[in-house]
Formats: structure tokens, sequence, C-alpha cells
């Protein structure tokens, strides 16, 4: 929980430097992001085919870089990707992976809707009380819905949780079941049964393993933030951030 609330500092800055808190409605994809892209390890791409958006990250250039709703985060074979959401939520992407993020994100107060739809591959996510905030995990099959928890889904409609509570939904017949602490559940190819049980430390320790490879070559930096307010103070943020050794 420690990263989560550090990432929860960078998010808040990053809000107050682009303007995200200002007295407005809900707002559309255009105007909103959802999520940034805090680490990856190459070969990521962004894709949205509504706006004719394609681009290949680069370490250099695009840390932080910006999901809306409507984008596509694609991992190939030796890609990872660390995404942290608004509300300090973070997904941990594995390696030949294909998410289409969506939703929508209020400025005037945390109200914020996301739901991740995995075309391909397998995500980990540590996701933060939501409230009255909706946060989905869909594949073709299966949809997950989430309060907060630490949980782990893949494209064919597995999931499974380490802490916390799911209620994973099959898309065809409506069946729904309610996961708990090393709990799983898979749904069938037609996405009419779901079945469901528990798991031991060894079977929990497999599912898990890799998703912490994208942090462990990070390190903890200090950096001040100096920005202006909608009264013209300038005002000065100190917070924790982790990056790549050697950067």
């Amino acid at each position: 929980m420690k990263i989560l609330l550090r990432y929860s500092y960078i998010l808040f800055s990053l809000i107050l430097m682009l303007g995200f808190i200002c007295p407005e409605n809900v707002q559309a994809q255009s105007d909103r992001s959802l999520a940034i892209v805090k680490h990856f390890k190459p070969s990521v791409e962004i894709r949205n085919m509504t706006v004719d958006k394609f681009m290949k990250l680069d370490l250099s250039e695009n840390k932080g870089e910006q999901l809306f709703s409507g984008d596509s985060l694609i991992t190939d074979e030796e890609g990872f990707a660390l995404v942290v959401f608004m509300d300090a939520s973070v997904a941990k992407v594995k390696p030949s992976s294909v998410l289409i993020i969506s939703g929508e994100v209020a400025t005037a107060s945390k109200a914020m809707n996301t739901r991740i739809n995995i075309i391909n591959g397998e995500i980990f996510l540590n996701v933060e009380p939501q409230g009255g905030n909706d946060f989905e995990v869909a594949t073709n099959r299966s949809l997950a819905s989430v309060q907060g928890t630490d949980f782990g889904s893949t494209s064919e409609g597995y999931v499974w949780v380490e802490e916390g509570q799911v209620d994973v939904t099959a898309l065809n017949s409506g069946q729904t079941v309610s996961l708990f602490e090393k709990m799983f559940a898979q749904v069938d190819e037609q996405g009419n049964n779901v079945d469901s049980g528990t798991l031991n430390d060894e079977q929990l320790s497999e599912l898990n393993e890799g998703f912490d490879e994208i942090e462990n070559d990070l390190v903890e930096k200090e950096i001040i933030l100096r920005f202006r307010d909608q009264n013209g103070q300038l005002r000065e943020i100190r917070i924790d951030v982790f990056e790549k050794e050697g950067n």
C-alpha cells in the first residue's frame, strides 16, 4: 500500500499541473485522461482508431503518457507496462497483452467510471476503494466488478483474488459469483457458467509470478514540482517517484 500512496501523490500533482481541477461536469475522452503509463519496457504501443492515434512508446520521451477513453494499450512478447489511473489504482500488464481503456472522470468531484477490456493477455490490478464509482474488468465472456482489491484476470475469463472482493459475472447467462481472498473463478467459453474455488499459497504465488518484474529495477527519488494555482500563487509539492536505475 505504501507504493500506492506515493502514486496518489504523483497523480494529485499531475492533476493540479494539467488543470484537471475545475468546476465542470464529467468530460468526454478528448478532454480528460483516465490514466497514465507510469513505467514500461519496450515494446509498448497506444492506439485509438476512432481518432487515428498510433504511438510506439519510447523510454526517453513517453514517460507518463496519458491514456484516454477508447485507447488501446498493446504489449509485445517482451513488453511490460505499469498503468496508474486517476483514482490511484494500478494495473500491471504482462507481455502479449491488448487492453482497451474506457470510462469518464469528473473534475468537480471524485466521480470516475473505468472499464478495462482485456482482448488478449493478462493483468494484475491494485484497485483503490471506489465508493460510488464503477471499476470493471471485462473479457468476451466475463465481467469483474471491483470495489477495492488486489486481483488478476486473463483474457480467457479466469479471475483470481489476492485480497478484497471481486464479483464475477458470466456475460451470457448473468450468473454471478463473489470471490474473496485466495479464491478464483473461471467463466466458460460460452459465457454461461462460472466455476469457482479456493487457491493454496503455492497456486497463488504461481499466478502472481512475473507481475513484479516491472518494478524490480526502479529506485526511489524525490522531485519538486512548482506551479501557479488558479489564484496566480506559486505552489510547491514534493513527491516520491520511482525511476529506472541509471536514468
